[in-house]
């Protein structure tokens, strides 16, 4: 059976800021980062990969931190529909801006089909509302 390749779990949370650990794994690599975020950060990438889904966007993009050397940690996350038969492309970029020999910087693709949005979506939800601390989502396909 497939496994998830996508896990958001948190690590740590107050009343302003939640720490969240986020697991990628991919045919290629493994990315694994940890980086703070908010609830509302959180529904508001709810909310455009609803709309992502309901095709009225092309694509999707959810940015976390900056892309400049005295950042905490940079997070790219785009969403793109690849094909009209459902399938849908994210694109990751993930940089924790430390230092050798801890640094990482990868940027790589996972294809799934729309379907595995709607699951991360309703997952999502999940996490924000603190049903749950943890979620797993997204079946990689292969085209």
């Amino acid at each position: 059976m497939p496994e998830p390749k996508v896990k958001f779990k948190k690590i740590w949370e107050d009343e302003d800021l939640i720490e969240l650990n986020m697991a990628v794994d991919s045919p290629y690599c493994y990315a694994n980062i940890n980086f703070y975020t908010t609830n509302e950060e959180l529904e508001e990438l709810r909310g455009d990969l609803i709309s992502f889904s309901n095709f009225k966007y092309k694509e999707c993009e959810w940015v976390k931190g900056e892309d400049t050397e005295n950042a905490v940690c940079y997070i790219r996350l785009r969403f793109f529909h690849f094909d009209n038969q459902g399938h849908v492309g994210i694109e990751f970029l993930l940089d924790n801006k430390l230092e050798i020999p801890d640094m990482m910087r990868l940027n790589f693709h996972l294809m799934t089909e729309l379907n595995q949005i709607d699951d991360f979506i309703y997952k999502l939800h999940d996490l924000i509302k603190m049903k749950t601390n943890q979620i797993e989502s997204i079946l990689e396909v292969r085209i």
